[in-house]
């Protein structure tokens, strides 16, 4: 199973492979804002600090909405990774 890390708690959850981010974040209280969830605020803007090689490229559309939240580098929108590797996450800077 994928171990997924929040770099802001430190804790480390194993995760089925496939999970969504955000159904995991919600459906246990997890240290993640979201807002629309539909990848169009920004809200839940996020870098992979660690891993994530294997996790499926941004699109076009997760692409213009991150740059409008961020500046970071390889920034992500929560609410559309896919977990299906080891990776350690953050915030992004907004």
């Amino acid at each position: 199973m994928p171990k997924l890390t929040f770099t802001a708690t430190g804790e480390t959850y194993e995760v089925p492979d496939g999970t969504r981010f955000l159904d995991f974040c919600q459906e246990n209280d997890l240290p993640h804002d979201f807002g629309c969830t539909v990848g169009s605020c920004g809200t839940c803007a996020c870098v992979i600090v660690e891993g994530g090689e294997a996790l499926a490229p941004r699109d076009d559309e997760e692409a213009e909405t991150v740059e409008m939240a961020t500046d970071e580098e390889g920034a992500r929108l929560g609410c559309q990774l896919v977990i299906n590797c080891d990776v350690t996450i953050r915030p992004a800077e907004v």
